[in-house]
C-alpha cells in the first residue's frame, strides 16, 4: 500500500482511460448520427470564434474548473461525467460539421490532447481508488495523507502541458 503506483491503482488507471475514451467515442458517434447539420455548424462557428483569442491560461483554468470536482471522492465523479458527456456531444457535433468520422476525431484527440486526457485519467483514478479504499475500509486515510498529493501534482502538471499543447495546435 506504500507504493504510489501499486497494481490496483494502475489497473484503475487503465480502466479509467479506457472508460473515458470509450464513453467519448460512443456519445460522439451517437451525436454525429442524430444531430442536425444546422446545430453542428452553429457549434463549429462558436468554437472557431472562441479559438481566435483563447490563451493557455484560459484553457488550463477551464479544464481545471470542469475537472476539480474529481478531487472529492465518489461524489466528484458526477459533475465531471456530465462535463465529459457534453464534451463528447461537442466532438460529435464538430465531427458532423467538418464531415469527419467521430472515431477519427477521437484518435486525433487522443494523440494531440494526450496530456489532458492523462490528467483526467490520473485524477479520476485517484478518486475511484480512494473511494474504493474507503468503502472497503482498506486504508483510504493513509492513501490520502501519503500518496494522493502525488496524483494532484501530476494532474496539475499534465493539465498545464495539455493547455499549452492545445494552444499550439490551435495557433
Amino acid at each position: 500500500m506504500n507504493d504510489y503506483l501499486d497494481r490496483r491503482f494502475m489497473l484503475i488507471m487503465l480502466f479509467s482511460f479506457i472508460f473515458l475514451v470509450g464513453y467519448l467515442t460512443a456519445v460522439a458517434n451517437q451525436t454525429y448520427t442524430t444531430a442536425s447539420i444546422q446545430t453542428a455548424n452553429k457549434v463549429r462557428q462558436a468554437i472557431e470564434e472562441e479559438r481566435q483569442t483563447i490563451t493557455a491560461q484560459e484553457i488550463f483554468l477551464n479544464n481545471l474548473i470542469v475537472s476539480i470536482s474529481l478531487t472529492v471522492p465518489l461524489i466528484g465523479l458526477i459533475p465531471f461525467l456530465v462535463t465529459w458527456h457534453n464534451t463528447a456531444v461537442t466532438i460529435g457535433l464538430l465531427s458532423k460539421a467538418y464531415a469527419i468520422p467521430p472515431t477519427t476525431s477521437i484518435m486525433n484527440l487522443i494523440t494531440l490532447a494526450f496530456p489532458e486526457l492523462l490528467a483526467y485519467t490520473v485524477i479520476m483514478s485517484e478518486n475511484i481508488y480512494v473511494s474504493l479504499l474507503t468503502i472497503l475500509r482498506l486504508g483510504a486515510k493513509q492513501r490520502v495523507t501519503s500518496q494522493s498529493w502525488k496524483s494532484l501534482i501530476l494532474y496539475l502538471i499534465l493539465l498545464w502541458i495539455g493547455a499549452i499543447t492545445e494552444v499550439m495546435c490551435i495557433a
